[in-house]
């Protein structure tokens, strides 16, 4: 069995956050390069898909699903509410809203869709097969050990 290191011995170079965050860094450049054309970023365009397949949804649903913060996700959501690609409608409760897509969002991520294919086949093919289900067997994994409080 190996050892864990003392906190006092581990030097900010062996940080799991800085390792995680520098990887999604190098990740999400490759996927911005790719979706530049429609305008989206990665982060929103993973939002319009997510409320196309499963809207209309509220914004706490969207944010249970994607496991973000509520004024994270409204931050992400204004440009995408803005642009008119989603809206927000009311629900059987005047008070609640839900979001969906509106045609123009489905236009828009249908057109998305190949470069977004593009920049995940350009991703997997510079891991490898065995390194890319690695890493989401390791993502899926580290997301079910690291369950919120």
């Amino acid at each position: 069995m190996t050892a864990v290191p003392s906190p006092l011995r581990l030097s900010p170079a062996e940080c799991t956050c800085f390792r995680v965050r520098s990887a999604a860094r190098r990740v999400t450049q490759i996927y911005s390069r790719h979706l530049a054309p429609t305008g989206l970023r990665i982060s929103q365009f993973s939002l319009l898909g997510h409320v196309i397949a499963r809207g209309p949804l509220s914004i706490s649903e969207l944010s249970d699903r994607l496991a973000t913060d509520r004024t994270t996700l409204t931050r992400n959501l204004r440009p995408l509410l803005a642009s008119g690609v989603i809206e927000r409608a009311a629900a059987g409760d005047k008070r609640r809203h839900e979001l969906v897509a509106t045609l123009a969002g489905r236009a828009l991520f249908k057109r998305a869709l190949p470069m977004w294919a593009a920049a995940e086949q350009e991703v997997r093919d510079a891991m490898g097969t065995k390194l890319t289900a690695d890493l989401h067997v390791a993502l899926d994994r580290s997301m079910e050990k690291l369950a919120p409080l």
